[in-house]
Parts: structure tokens; C-alpha cells; sequence
């Protein structure tokens, strides 16, 4: 079964989903991502934001329509960052990390708030030897994300991103958006897991339906100040990730995620 990972508009320019409660999206207007899980029979909510605003009306919005939230933010990484200049952008890459129950929550909350602060050069940002003070295995789960991952900085864009597996068991997640670069990326990912390393087949979800993809587009180009004409946007051309493309593709491929290993803050 593929895994389906929402994001919401408080990832800032990045979803035209909402987190607003059941039974409040209209025809001609956003669409809640509780909304979907009801309709969808999703029972767990694996939602992965840019930043932690989100996780109050996730949480209850979601404890009111019984539906098991688990959080992860979407972290830039970069080698050391009391490094900030420009030769360490080349350094970055992304990263998730789920908290399993409300004490991985208080670390999420610490490490995103260091990265915030400490770390930041432009945007927040951390390194291994950070994570590793506020790292528990019972708390906290680390997952690589297909796109931006280090393994795609460091094939596609020949940067030079520094992993440190050694304090933790993270999950690699495969996707299949028709992108061409995904072959190769998924190939590369298969090789690096074949190692030991987990993998799980992922749907990352931004809008609905494939037919929403000129509206998130045009979001995308209104918070980039550019327009339809010239996005100057990466990857923007796949209408894949949306609730439609999960659905057709959630049949299992390669590897399992015990989803029991995050669980719900309470």
C-alpha cells in the first residue's frame, strides 16, 4: 500500500489543502485534508509540513474526526551550520522527522526551534551533531524524502551532503510521479538501501485532483511573484501529486514501514 503524505497551506505556498474541520470544503473553494481522510477511509494522517504552525488545528481538527495524526516536519540539512555561506548551500538537503508520541513532539519542537534560530542562513537549517542531542529512537523517527533527499542533491546537483545514519534507523521513501528524473532517482535509492536500510512506496499530495493542478500552479507562481507564462519553478511538470494519483498507484511495490514505530502524539 502506498503511503499517502500531505502537506497544508501553513507550508506556505507549497499545498492548497487545508486543515480547517470535517465537513467545511465547498465545490468552488479549499479543500480540507480531513475532508479527504473521511472520504478516503484514511484512518492515519501522515502530514508533513515546512514548519510547526500547522500542528494545533492537525491535531484537533483530526481528534474530532477520530483519525490518528502523525507529524513530521520537512527539515533543511546541511553539514555544520556555523558554516553560512554561500559555498554551503551546495551542502543542504531535506529531511522528515516524525514524532511518535507527545515527548518526540517536545523534541521536534527543540530541534526546529534551534534550527530556526542557530542554524539559520536564509532559511532554518540543521546539522547531525544538533539532531543527535535531541535525538531518541523512541521518540522520533528520521525519514528521506524521494525528492531533495542527499542522494538527489548529490546525483542531480552534484552537491556535497554528509549523512550520519550511525544514532538512528531511518526509512527511505520511493515515489512515482512521472517525472523524468524518477527512474534514475528511484534506481539509486534501491542500491543505497540494499545496504539495510528501509524503504516504503510514497504519494506526496498537494492538492486533490490531478484537474487542481493549474490552480496549485498558479498559488505556486502567486507566492513566488511569477506567472503562468514563466513559473520558474523546478519539477513543475507533473499534475501527479495529488489524491487521484495515491489512489490509482496505492498497490504495494517494494518494502514496508511498520507503521506502528510513530505514533500519535497524545
Amino acid at each position: 500500500m502506498t503511503l499517502p503524505l500531505f502537506k497544508s497551506h501553513y507550508s506556505i505556498g507549497r499545498s492548497i489543502l487545508t486543515l480547517e474541520e470535517a465537513e467545511t470544503s465547498k465545490d468552488n473553494g479549499p479543500k480540507s485534508i480531513i475532508d479527504i481522510c473521511l472520504e478516503n477511509d484514511i484512518k492515519e494522517l501522515f502530514l508533513v509540513e515546512d514548519g510547526m504552525s500547522g500542528f494545533l488545528q492537525a491535531y484537533e481538527n483530526c481528534g474530532k474526526s477520530k483519525i490518528k495524526l502523525v507529524f513530521g516536519i520537512r527539515m533543511t540539512f546541511c553539514n555544520d551550520t556555523k558554516t553560512k555561506t554561500t559555498e554551503s548551500i551546495s551542502e543542504e538537503s531535506k529531511y522528515i522527522i516524525f514524532a511518535k508520541n507527545t515527548e518526540g513532539y517536545r523534541r521536534l519542537i527543540k530541534i526546529y526551534s534551534e534550527a530556526a534560530t542557530e542554524g539559520f542562513y536564509y532559511i532554518p537549517r540543521c546539522d547531525f551533531e544538533k539532531l543527535k542531542k535531541h535525538w531518541s529512537n523512541e521518540d522520533l523517527m528520521l525519514c528521506i524524502p524521494f525528492y531533495d533527499s542527499f542522494l538527489f542533491k548529490n546525483l542531480l546537483g552534484g552537491n556535497e551532503c554528509v549523512t550520519d545514519f550511525s544514532f538512528c534507523e531511518p526509512v527511505f521513501f520511493l515515489e512515482e510521479n512521472n517525472l523524468p528524473f524518477d527512474p534514475l532517482i528511484r534506481k539509486y535509492v534501491d542500491q543505497f538501501c540494499e545496504s539495510g536500510h528501509e524503504s516504503i512506496e510514497t504519494q506526496t499530495i498537494y492538492y486533490e485532483k490531478k484537474q487542481d493542478f493549474k490552480d496549485y500552479l498558479t498559488f505556486r507562481c502567486l507566492s513566488k511573484r511569477t506567472t503562468l507564462e514563466k513559473p520558474n519553478l523546478d519539477h513543475m511538470c507533473s499534475n501527479e501529486f495529488c489524491v487521484e494519483s495515491w489512489k490509482k498507484n496505492s498497490m504495494p511495490r517494494v518494502g514496508t514501514v511498520e507503521k506502528s514505530k510513530i505514533k500519535n502524539p497524545r
